[in-house]
C-alpha cells in the first residue's frame, strides 16, 4: 500500500458518476477504487460543488439523460458522513489557476478541484482525468 499523507483523497465527478452509474465506462473502476478507499480507512473529500457537477452532468448526459441518477446522488449527499475539515476558500487561488486557453476539457470545476487540494494539501485525486496528474496530484488509480 502507497502511504497517503493525511489519509486523504478529494474526488471529481467523474468518479462520482461513475460510482453511481453501472452504466458508465467508469463504473466498474470507480467500485474498485472506492472498496480500496474505504478499506484502507482513507478519508473521501466530496465537495458539494462537484456533486452539483455531477448531478447536472447526469442530468443532461448524452447520449441517455439520468435525472433519477441526479437526484440519488443529491439525496446521498446528505446521508453520508462528509469531511468538512478543509479550507473551502479558493476563488482567488481558482481564478490564478483557470487559463482561459486551456482546453475545453478543463473547466473551472477541474480548476476548483485543483485548488481545493492545492490549499490543503491533499496529494491524491479520485479521478480519471490526467489534468490533475499533469498539475501534480496522484490519481488514485495509479495507486492501486
Amino acid at each position: 500500500m502507497i502511504n497517503i499523507p493525511g489519509n486523504k483523497v478529494i474526488i471529481d465527478s467523474d468518479a462520482l458518476i461513475g460510482i453511481i452509474n453501472k452504466e458508465d465506462i467508469l463504473h466498474k473502476q470507480s467500485i474498485i477504487i472506492l472498496d480500496y478507499i474505504e478499506n484502507n480507512n482513507i478519508t473521501l473529500t466530496v465537495p458539494y460543488p462537484i456533486v452539483l457537477e455531477a448531478a447536472t452532468t447526469l442530468s443532461r448526459g448524452r447520449p441517455v439523460s439520468r435525472p433519477d441518477l441526479s437526484a440519488q446522488l443529491l439525496r446521498y449527499y446528505l446521508e453520508v458522513d462528509r469531511d468538512f475539515d478543509y479550507d473551502n476558500k479558493v476563488a482567488d487561488l481558482v481564478s490564478e489557476l483557470y487559463n482561459p486557453e486551456t482546453s475545453k476539457k478543463n473547466t473551472p470545476f477541474d480548476h476548483y478541484v485543483l485548488a481545493l487540494a492545492q490549499k490543503n494539501n491533499i496529494k491524491f485525486v479520485f479521478s480519471f482525468d490526467s489534468f490533475y496528474k499533469k498539475n501534480g496530484l496522484t490519481l488514485m488509480e495509479d495507486v492501486i
